[in-house]
């Protein structure tokens, strides 16, 4: 009965999380989210099937949960979709998306008709297309899978090209979610090829956590391109040129071109301290050049040999350490030099600063302190 209850309870999770991805109050991330709706009703239907055998009432609900077992198709489709929504400036949902339900379709008609009580498959048939189902929803796990975690890890380094703080909207939830799903995936094919059994309860108990761990960041995923319709555009055409740079030698800008560039680029990190901003992003800071978008991130990741995350931190690096030397900021703990730096995370603010100077902040600060004494007592 308690595995029965848990089931229900993931099940009842992931209708209520469908409706909210659905009806979207927030209004962020549109086609992504209805595509997670999909998700989330395709785990629902998933999860509700344990619990319809285990309450007993598998013989009476046997249409029920033979369409549910249909969700297997459209549950890994949908949340590639979503992803892809996610990690693709500008992205409308398109006719061809659907494509990817067309297993669903296929199977949902044969299925139906077979519960309906009128299959036009021979017993035979009836078997290899049963075999191929099983074999079609493995497979098809696994693809999607992969495809969903390329996405994710090409997204995270996309968004670094046009922010500097990378963190709210780098998706690593998504990536926890694959990594759920995967591990479970996994658990699955050992108990199959080497005969281990898993305890019933352990299965519900990742559901009903993922599920409450899902609704949590799914509420507070921030837009992910929050911009206007041509700096979307010209944001898609940088990853273009990125991935065409690293293949080609194409010059956008001409030397003289770059170092005059340069120079302004200079002028306004050093002189304006833009850097300070911690909205500070690719476009923003191409209107205030003034460039186009695209031959401000041909500039930093061809001419200068950064992105836009590595250069704009390396300035806010600089700057806290500059405000750790100072005696007007002594009064501040890491977290208010890393804000008064320009930065908008902790966890952004350390990494950087790893990267720049081989030491954490609490590091430095340490070595700095180790430096006066020594100087003091000679």
């Amino acid at each position: 009965m308690t595995i029965s209850l848990l089931f229900f309870t993931c099940s009842i999770c992931f209708v209520l999380m469908a409706l909210i991805a659905l009806f979207n109050p927030a209004r962020v991330n549109i086609a992504a989210n209805r595509w997670m709706g999909l998700f989330y009703i395709s785990a629902a239907c998933i999860t509700l099937n344990p619990a319809i055998y285990s309450f007993g009432f598998a013989r009476k609900l046997s249409f029920v949960m033979g369409f549910n077992e249909l969700s297997h198709f459209a549950m890994m489709p949908a949340l590639y979709l979503a992803i892809v929504q996610f990690t693709t400036p500008a992205k409308k949902i398109n006719v061809t998306d659907y494509l990817h339900l067309l297993p669903w379709a296929i199977f949902a008609v044969v299925q139906i008709s077979a519960l309906s009580g009128h299959n036009f498959l021979t017993w035979q048939q009836a078997q290899i297309f049963s075999w191929l189902s099983v074999i079609g929803i493995r497979s098809q796990f696994i693809i999607y899978w992969v495809l969903a975690y390329k996405r994710l890890s090409n997204h995270q380094k996309h968004i670094r090209l046009i922010i500097a703080d990378v963190e709210p909207v780098s998706l690593n939830w998504l990536k926890y979610l694959l990594g759920i799903l995967g591990l479970m995936l996994l658990c699955f094919y050992i108990s199959v090829l080497f005969k281990v059994g898993f305890s019933s309860v352990i299965a519900p108990c990742i559901y009903l956590a993922g599920s409450l761990g899902i609704l949590y960041y799914s509420l507070a995923q921030k837009e992910i391109y929050p911009y206007q319709p041509e700096e979307l555009k010209s944001i898609r055409q940088v990853f273009v040129d990125v991935k065409d740079n690293a293949k080609t030698t194409k010059q956008r800008l001409t030397d003289e071109e770059a170092s005059r560039l340069k120079a302004r680029l200079d002028y306004l990190m050093t002189a304006e301290k833009l850097y300070l901003d911690p909205e500070l992003n690719l476009p923003q800071l191409a209107q205030l050049m003034p460039v186009t978008v695209n031959d401000l991130s041909y500039l930093l990741n061809v001419a200068i040999g950064t992105n836009f995350f590595q250069f704009v931190n390396a300035h806010r690096v600089e700057e806290a350490k500059q405000l750790m030397l100072s005696e007007q900021y002594k009064h501040l703990n890491l977290l208010g030099i890393a804000y008064h730096a320009g930065f908008n995370s902790k966890t952004t603010f350390n990494t950087a600063f790893k990267k720049e100077t081989g030491l954490s902040p609490t590091q430095f600060i340490q070595k700095e302190k180790n430096g006066q004494l020594v100087s003091t007592v000679v």
